[in-house]
């Protein structure tokens, strides 16, 4: 509770620029004696002002005015203090798009006068795309606005906005993406294009597991539970995007570490890649640097790195006619020939590593619809069959 000070009831002084200053002092909650000021453009205005403000510390309702921010400076300071429990590849991102983003359109406006219409025209914007720049995909608005959203949250929280005015924006519909997943016949092609390739085990096991890709390159032979067959996918090797190089994350994208039930051929592969991997380190000897333990390795047990997998992988896709798969198509692949296979959506959702068997359904709903009406083509031509109906 802030005090005023016995020695007096403040004092008014008329400015150089024409503007009336009132002084007063008072102690804060700690007991610290404290300067304050009001302004006004009237002499008149000014006293009442002091008056006003005398008589809320009086009260002890009296709150010194919080600092003045831009929506740049309020940003930067809640990336700075607030966001440092985050990976650091997701700092980099919301440090990069408010940059690139956000700042340029409303960045020189005072947190305090932030509107609802602002975010809105800068969503329409960031769609629209001018002669500037392009526009922006739905996925990667609905993202910004993400980022928007959480930081005046805070500033919600930190008492420096009423509410957020971010609240009810329109924002563009998200089109789902254009899967490419291996099934039947491209699977099959697949398969046989990987033969002999130096990472054939390594998109075996991605195909039949689901994994990340930085998942199955930061794979560890401890997280295998050979008894159990069960792969325990709990740390990442991604790249470090601000800095260069790479670096371990001990945790999975979304921060829940999950347990993989691996099929017979799956543990098999990676019996095979561990008998490989021994022979690689007695032909390497004192150069080999497997000190991590990890399962996919080069010739000199250096973890393998995501832009060899890739360029791999995208001259294996494109011999086989489907130049457009990414790697992660190969997750897809997993859950597509999961759901055909007759796997529990449960199962599913939890080998992936998603939050709830809804979200899963979402992703895939219209394989599993397309299964329904495949099943039920079956079924007619069998009762045409049988009743000649």
């Amino acid at each position: 509770m802030a005090k005023r000070n016995a020695q007096g009831n403040g004092t008014l002084r008329h400015r150089s620029d024409g503007t009336w200053e009132a002084r007063f002092t008072y102690k804060d909650e700690f007991g610290q004696a404290k300067r304050g000021s009001v302004y006004a453009k009237t002499q008149k205005e000014c006293r009442q002002k002091l008056t006003a403000t005398l008589k809320s510390i009086d009260e002890g309702t009296y709150r010194k005015a919080v600092k003045r921010y831009t929506v740049e400076a309020w940003f930067r300071e809640w990336i700075e203090l607030y966001c440092n429990d985050l990976k650091p590849n997701t700092i980099h991102t919301y440090q990069s798009r408010v940059e690139r983003d956000v700042f340029p359109y409303i960045g020189k406006v005072q947190l305090t006068e932030l509107r609802n219409q602002h975010i809105q025209r800068l969503m329409n914007k960031l769609s629209a795309g001018d002669e500037t720049r392009k526009p922006l995909a739905s996925k990667t608005v609905v993202c910004v606005h993400g980022i928007i959203h959480k930081a005046l949250d805070q500033a919600v929280a930190a008492g420096l906005i009423p509410a957020n005015p971010s609240d009810n924006v329109k924002l563009p519909k998200i089109k789902k993406p254009d899967l490419k997943p291996l099934t039947d016949d491209s699977l099959s092609d697949f398969l046989k294009a990987i033969r002999g390739d130096e990472y054939e085990r390594l998109f075996i096991v991605t195909l039949f597991t689901g994994m990340r890709e930085s998942e199955v390159i930061g794979l560890q032979w401890q997280d295998i539970d050979w008894d159990k067959g069960i792969i325990n996918v709990s740390r990442q090797r991604q790249r470090n995007v601000k800095e260069g190089g790479y670096r371990m994350i001990e945790t999975t994208k979304n921060g829940k570490a999950r347990k993989v039930t691996a099929a017979k051929g799956v543990l098999k592969v990676l019996e095979d890649q561990r008998r490989h991997q021994a022979e690689a380190r007695l032909a390497a000897g004192p150069a080999w640097e497997n000190t991590d333990n990890f399962v996919f390795t080069d010739s000199l047990g250096r973890p393998v790195k995501h832009p060899s997998v890739y360029k791999h992988y995208k001259k294996i896709v494109a011999s086989i006619g489907m130049k457009e798969s990414r790697f992660h198509d190969l997750r897809h692949s997993y859950a597509i020939n999961a759901i055909q296979g007759g796997d529990s959506i449960k199962a599913i959702a939890d080998n992936l590593g998603h939050y709830s068997s809804a979200f899963t359904m979402d992703v895939y709903g219209d394989t599993s619809e397309t299964m329904r009406r495949h099943s039920q083509e079956v079924i007619d031509s069998l009762m045409k069959d049988v009743t000649g109906l």
